[in-house]
C-alpha cells in the first residue's frame, strides 16, 4: 500500500510540528487499514526528526501533536498493531526520506493547497510578543526627547539587549552622562566650577573619556 500526502501547515507553525504531523497522518492511515485482514499488524514509521523522537519518550512534554501521537498508537496497539519508530539521518539520499522532503516542499511553496494545521505553539506567540514589546520600545526610546547621552552608546533597543553588562555606579554615570562629574554638579549648585582640574574644559562625562 502507497499514499502521498502533500500537506500544508500556517506559516507560523514550527519544523517540529511539521515533522509530528507527518506522524500524525501516517497513523491515520494505518488506522484506515486497521479494518481489513492485515497480518501481521506491523508498522515502522521513519522520521528525520530526533526531537519528535525525544518529545514522545518525555512524559512532561504535552505538546497538542505529540499527544495526538500517543493516542494514536494506544489505539491501534489495541487493535494488534504493532508500531515502532525509527530515525534516519536527513539527507542521505535515502528514498523515503528524500520524497517526504520533496512533498513538503511542493505543498509549502503551492498556493492551492489548504491548511491541515494551525495550532501555532506557545514559543511563536512568546517570541512575537516579544519583538512587540522591543518595537514598542524601540519607538518610545527613539521619540525621546531625553537621554542622549545614552543614545550614542545604544541608539536601538536591541544594541542595549544584545549586550550583558555587569552595571557599575561609574559606568552608569558614564553611560547617562549623570554622575560626579563637575559638569554635572555644577548643574545643580552642587559644584562652584564646572571646569576639569586639567583645565582644558568642563568635565563632563566625554572629557574625562576622550580628553
Amino acid at each position: 500500500m502507497v499514499a502521498q500526502l502533500k500537506l500544508k501547515q500556517d506559516g507560523r507553525c514550527s519544523n517540529n510540528q511539521a515533522e509530528q504531523l507527518a506522524i500524525v497522518k501516517a497513523l491515520e492511515a494505518i488506522e484506515s487499514w486497521h479494518e481489513k485482514n492485515i497480518y501481521p499488524r506491523t508498522a515502522t514509521i521513519f522520521t528525520d526528526s530526533m526531537v519528535t523522537l525525544d518529545s514522545l519518550h518525555n512524559i512532561n512534554n504535552r505538546a497538542y501533536l505529540v499527544e495526538e501521537i500517543r493516542k494514536r498508537v494506544a489505539s491501534l496497539e489495541r487493535s494488534e498493531w504493532k508500531i515502532t519508530f525509527l530515525w534516519v539521518k536527513a539527507h542521505m539520499g535515502i528514498y523515503g526520506n528524500e520524497l517526504a522532503d520533496k512533498l513538503a516542499k511542493e505543498a509549502a511553496r503551492s498556493n492551492g493547497t489548504s491548511i491541515a494545521f494551525n495550532r501555532v505553539p506557545k514559543s511563536t506567540l512568546y517570541y512575537e510578543a516579544a519583538e512587540e514589546a522591543k518595537q514598542k520600545w524601540q519607538d518610545e526610546w527613539t521619540t525621546c526627547t531625553k537621554a542622549a547621552t545614552t543614545k550614542e552608546y545604544f541608539p536601538t533597543v536591541w544594541d542595549r539587549l544584545g549586550i550583558k553588562i555587569n552595571l557599575t555606579p561609574n559606568l552608569t554615570a558614564m553611560l547617562t552622562g549623570h554622575g560626579r562629574t563637575r559638569a554635572y554638579l555644577h548643574c545643580f549648585k552642587l559644584q562652584e566650577d564646572a571646569r576639569c582640574i586639567c583645565g582644558q574644559g568642563d568635565q563632563t562625562t566625554d572629557h574625562l573619556l576622550f580628553h
